[in-house]
């Protein structure tokens, strides 16, 4: 399944202090407004593949299994001033 929520937690730290921001966006939001988009773009992506000789079946499996496989991920990026926290669920 594709991930449907994404969290982003900054943090400031400075002089004794912390403070910061948390952000929730609702991907499935966004897939609802990608989707005419892709559904436009899609003869243009299987012609695309047919010129470059790769199966387009296989390109929409890979695109959808990297998609699907966001699920869970977690990126932390610190340092001494600020800290970056990106959780997709």
């Amino acid at each position: 399944m594709i991930p449907l929520f994404a969290t982003i937690r900054v943090r400031h730290h400075g002089s004794g202090k912390r403070s910061g921001f948390r952000l929730w966006l609702p991907l499935f939001l966004i897939w609802l407004l990608l989707a005419p988009l892709v559904l436009v773009l899609l003869p243009i992506f299987i012609a695309a593949c047919l010129v470059f000789r790769v199966n387009p079946f296989r390109a929409i499996g890979a695109i959808w299994s990297l998609l699907t496989a966001l699920r869970g991920t977690h990126i932390e990026v610190d340092s001494a001033r600020n800290a970056v926290l990106v959780r997709i669920s």
